[in-house]
Order: structure tokens, then C-alpha cells, then sequence
């Protein structure tokens, strides 16, 4: 077996070494230990509890181990972050930066170590554990019925398209081209969705709007009739639920339509912020200049951000505001977008009024960069997790990171991470947002299917983005994976895969629960093995992302018989024997094999 510490490999080599511990529960304990220190020097430990904004000091001691620290967590839910200070040197992290929107690769920084706090009696429900998450853009995913209904009113002063199923969306995109998917059309649907594996259905916003990907609401108590009716939606989710399939819905609670009825510049409504001063919704947003001047969010003037007045926290977080109406019409949960626009006692007030409906409902958010604070069991369940899809996206389609880089990545993330949390991060390789993964592969299916392997065997909730199952591509820019899913013209070769790696999945316990352990790297070869265990069943994923075949030989965690076989769960490799209570097989290039002791 070759384990590889990524932390002593990719450090710098001239200072003290600390590994930094995961996520603690608060009040608990732990010792923190420094090595390598200067002879004559006595270390300090610097702490900063950030929610408090609270700093305090602690020296270590000498022992047989080097030099250590005993600290206590804080009582309550923070961030941890402390550096150590030896003589005039500090000892911070030497970590990558991964960027946010766009991923960035070959950079790294210096910054506090981190410890994750949280209240181990607030993590997430069990039901979401391991699950599979479909992500459905609605206007693109199925239309039922032969008509598609048409706007009355132009998308911000530009005539509406209404595409053939088939076409290409517009480039440069306008947010205006429509296909006519409904919710009626998921309904349909639903079956096919069971039988590919999924468990939940994560959709882009559905409320009244007057373009295509509905981030810019005109009404949050109103489906967008394009999409259909409440009646559609409480239908759609009776029928998820009776094939024990979750509903999520998006929360856009940090901006809507300059043509809503809360703000309406042009006057569509009559009452609005911006129609009159005496507006009950005037206080609702940031005017400079009133009303032509105001603060939209990302600068976008059509899209006005909402200021968190008393008036817009009971709308949205009321006892007969928007999160509890749609909780009551049985939705599970919903994906908060740009979270970090709103301040973090908002969500902390949503999480609570969410509790009180439906304390198991599953709540993520948006968050391309480290979203840690949002997982200590106050606010979210999970995060949409752009940190694990730029780790993939750099070692399997871009080829910028090594295997212990993209470990190094993984590694610090489910540090960040809570350890109850773990198993239902939303894991997406691709999403509405992004280039189509296909696509970022350059169009090689083997480095794509490489990747949804990677994806689904390991610890999370894997993401799949309608269509990615079907080979769906894209140009360089996200409205432009927008397209109608291609149904009768599936790549069945990706689509197979998909059936049978989630058709294998669902057979293993330690594929959606099990720990994670690394067995084997190989920098030179672009070889990475990990080991996944549930109690006495081990599955090893191994991925050969070389353009040579390469031997490996894996101890097994597991004692087995003589005459025990090895089968590889995607069935690209014949069974074989164990052998001295290893795994030996010959990784071809670009593949993957998830292998385990056939019973």
C-alpha cells in the first residue's frame, strides 16, 4: 500500500509541521501539536473564535511527541481559525487557492489553520445521506402537452423565443429563448427518473418571472404559468413522494424583477417601490436616486437586491411568508442562491422558521468557495459543492492538478467539513451554472465517464444536471448547456453507464455511507485509489487517468478467504482472484473500476 500525508508532501519544507485537526462538536477538545520546532524556541498558539470576533493566546509544552496544546471548542457554533507564532516566524497554512466562479489552478496561499465547529445535535437528516440529486431546469427538462404557452409581455423591452425542443439556445444569450417544459412534463418523467436512481429533484427557481432561468421573480406566491399551476406543483410532489423521492425548490430571496409587483419600474402592477414613495415595498430596496438610481444585485438594474428590513424578513421568513407557503405545500427543502449576498444571521432566522415546519428538510447553499461557516448546523445542510467540482475538473478534464494535489483539495475539504455532514454534500461535477462537463473534457467521453465514476463513489450526495446522463454539451458559457434534453437522442453509451454505476451504487452501503480512506497515489502515472468501507464490505475506486496502463497492487483492509474473487461493479474488468489478501489488477488508460470482494 502507498499512502501519500499530502500535508507533509505539499508543505513548505522549512518550517515547524502542524496537520490541522477536522471539524470538532462544540465544547469538545483536542490537542494541538507543532513539530520540528527551533531549538530554543518556546511556540505560541494565537486563536480567534470569528463569529465573536474574540482573539486569546495559549503556549505549548514540550513532549515526547513534540510540542502541544490542549484547547477547548467554543460552547457555540464558529469558525476557529489560529496560527502559531514561534519567535519572530508565524506558522499558517499552506493552502491552494481554488477560486470561486472559475477555478484556479498552480496557486497556493498562507492563511490561519481552521477548525470547523459545530453542534453535533443539528446535522443534517439521515434521509439525505448518500442520496442522488437530479437537477432540473425546468423550462429545458419535458413539455407536456403539444402547445407552449406565450408570454404576454416582453423579456425587459426584448420580443420572447420559442424554440423549437430541438434547437440551439440563443448566443449571446438574453435570458428571452424558450423551450416549454412544464411540471406536468416532470411529472411524466418521474418514472424515468426512478429507474435511472434518483432520490431527489433539485429545481431551478419555478416562480413567476419574466425570463427563462427565473432568477428575477415578478410573484414568490405564484408558479409561472409557463410551468404551470400550484395544483401542478402539490401533484408533482404527492407523485415524488409515493416513489419516495424528495422535492427542492430554489430560493431566490436576495433580489427579484424591476417589472415585480414589489418594485415595478414600468408600472406591470401599479403599488411598487418604484412607482410611489408611499409604497408599503418602498423601504424594501436600496434607492440612490429615486426611482431611476437603486442598487441591483451584481450591478444589473433588473435586477433590484432587496434590503433586510423587518418587512422583507417576515416575507420571506414569516409565519406566512414565502419559505413557510411553499414548506406547507410539501416541498423538503430549498437551495438558497448567492447566500452570501444576504448576511449570515438571515439564514441563520430562515433555518429556524424551516425547523419549526419541517426540521428535516434539506437546505443547501450556494457557495463556490469554502462555505464551512454554513455547515455547522445552523443555517445549512449542504453546500453546492464547487470546491469538489473543480478538484475533479483539474485533474480529470483540465489535467492541471497532479493526484496529490487533487487529494491535497479533497483532503482539506472534508476537514472543513463536519464529519455528520458529509454524506449529504450536493457533490455536482456540472450544473446550470457551468460549462456542460462534457464539453470541459473536450469532448472525451472516457475522461467524462472517469469523472461521474469519481463522482459517485465518492462521500456525498453526487449532483447530476439534467441531460449530463444523456451527453448533452454546450459552448464555453453555462446558458448555453440550457438546452432541451435530448430525448430519443441520448448517447446511449453515457446514458448505459449512468444506469448501471447508479444500479450498482444502490447495492452498496459502503459506496452511499461508508468511510473514505486513500490506498494508493501515483503522481507519475496519474494514478488515484480510494478505499470506501461500511462495516465488513470495502470497495476500492481506482482511476487511471494516464494515457499508459498501469499494474496496481492494493492490500486489502479485509481478511478473505482462498479462492475469494474480486468483481469490478462497472464491469469494465473481468473478475479476479485475491491473491495474498491484495487486489492486483492492470488499470487501463483512462478508466475507472470500482472493485470489490464478490460474496
Amino acid at each position: 500500500m502507498t499512502r501519500i500525508h499530502t500535508y507533509r508532501k505539499l508543505r513548505p519544507q522549512n518550517k515547524p509541521f502542524h496537520l490541522p485537526p477536522s471539524a470538532l462538536p462544540t465544547n469538545d477538545e483536542v490537542v494541538l501539536t507543532l513539530e520540528q520546532v527551533p531549538e530554543g524556541e518556546v511556540p505560541e498558539v494565537v486563536l480567534q473564535d470569528t463569529r465573536r470576533d474574540l482573539t486569546w493566546k495559549a503556549q505549548l509544552e514540550k513532549t515526547d511527541h513534540g510540542w502541544e496544546v490542549d484547547v477547548r471548542m467554543p460552547s457555540e457554533p464558529t469558525i476557529l481559525r489560529y496560527h502559531f507564532q514561534v519567535g519572530e516566524m508565524e506558522i499558517l497554512e499552506h493552502r491552494q487557492v481554488e477560486g470561486g466562479n472559475l477555478p484556479i489552478y498552480g496557486a497556493w496561499e498562507e492563511r490561519p489553520f481552521q477548525i470547523s465547529v459545530y453542534n453535533p445535535d443539528a446535522m443534517p437528516a439521515k434521509w439525505t445521506r448518500g442520496m442522488v440529486i437530479y437537477q432540473i431546469f425546468p423550462d429545458s427538462f419535458y413539455r407536456a402537452g403539444k402547445g407552449v404557452y406565450k408570454r404576454p409581455y416582453s423579456v425587459y423591452g426584448k420580443e420572447a423565443v420559442y424554440h423549437e425542443w430541438d434547437a440551439e439556445p440563443e448566443n449571446p444569450p438574453r435570458g428571452r429563448d424558450f423551450y416549454g417544459g412544464n411540471l406536468r412534463g416532470v411529472i411524466e418523467k418521474l418514472d424515468y427518473l426512478q429507474q435511472l436512481g434518483v432520490d431527489c429533484l433539485y429545481f431551478t427557481p419555478i416562480f413567476h418571472s419574466p425570463t427563462n432561468h427565473r432568477y428575477d421573480a415578478l410573484d414568490y406566491f405564484e408558479i409561472d404559468p409557463m410551468l404551470g399551476t400550484e395544483k401542478d406543483l402539490v401533484a408533482l410532489v404527492e407523485e415524488a413522494h409515493q416513489r419516495n423521492m424528495k422535492i427542492v425548490l430554489d430560493a431566490v430571496f436576495n433580489h427579484c424583477s424591476c417589472d415585480s409587483r414589489y418594485f415595478d419600474l414600468p408600472g406591470h402592477y401599479g403599488g411598487g417601490a418604484a412607482q410611489d414613495k408611499q409604497s408599503r415595498y418602498y423601504r424594501w430596496f436600496d434607492f440612490e436616486k429615486w426611482p431611476q438610481k437603486y442598487r441591483g444585485w451584481a450591478g444589473l438594474n433588473h435586477m433590484p437586491e432587496f434590503v433586510e428590513c423587518p418587512e422583507v424578513e417576515d416575507f420571506f421568513l414569516g409565519e406566512n411568508g414565502v419559505t413557510a407557503y411553499w414548506l406547507a405545500r410539501g416541498i423538503d427543502g430549498y437551495r438558497a442562491d448567492v447566500p452570501f449576498d444576504n448576511t449570515d444571521e438571515f439564514w441563520r432566522r430562515f433555518r429556524k422558521r424551516v425547523n419549526a415546519l419541517k426540521p428535516d428538510a434539506y437546505l443547501v447553499s450556494e457557495e463556490w468557495r469554502n462555505s464551512s461557516h454554513y455547515l455547522l448546523g445552523d443555517t445549512f445542510s449542504a453546500t453546492m459543492n464547487y470546491r469538489f467540482t473543480w478538484a475533479l475538473w483539474g485533474f480529470f478534464a483540465y489535467e492541471k492538478l497532479t493526484p496529490s494535489e487533487m487529494d491535497d483539495r479533497l483532503a482539506v475539504l472534508r476537514r472543513d467539513t463536519p464529519a455528520p455532514a458529509l454524506h449529504c454534500q450536493m457533490n455536482l461535477i456540472g450544473s446550470h451554472d457551468t460549462q456542460r462537463v462534457l464539453s470541459a473534457c473536450g469532448g472525451d467521453k472516457q475522461k467524462f465517464l472517469q469523472m461521474v465514476a469519481f463522482q459517485l463513489s465518492y462521500p456525498g450526495a453526487p449532483m447530476i444536471y439534467y441531460g449530463d446522463e444523456a451527453g448533452v454539451t454546450s459552448l464555453d458559457h453555462c446558458e448555453s448547456g440550457r438546452k432541451g434534453f435530448p430525448w430519443g437522442r441520448e448517447d446511449l453509451d453515457i446514458q448505459d453507464f449512468y444506469r448501471r454505476a447508479l444500479a450498482a451504487r444502490r447495492t452498496s452501503k459502503a459506496l452511499r455511507y461508508g468511510d473514505f480512506y486513500v490506498r494508493h497515489l501515483d503522481d507519475e502515472k496519474r494514478v488515484y485509489v480510494f478505499g470506501r468501507q461500511y462495516k465488513d464490505e470495502v470497495v476500492y475506486a481506482a482511476f487511471n487517468a494516464g494515457s499508459s496502463a498501469v499494474p496496481i497492487n492494493i492490500p486489502l483492509a479485509l481478511h478473505y478467504d482462498a479462492g475469494s474473487m474480486i468483481e469490478d461493479m462497472l464491469g469494465g474488468y473481468p473478475d479476479v482472484p485475491v491473491k495474498d489478501d491484495s487486489l492486483n489488477v492492470r488499470l487501463q488508460p483512462h478508466s475507472a473500476g470500482w472493485f470489490r470482494v464478490k460474496e
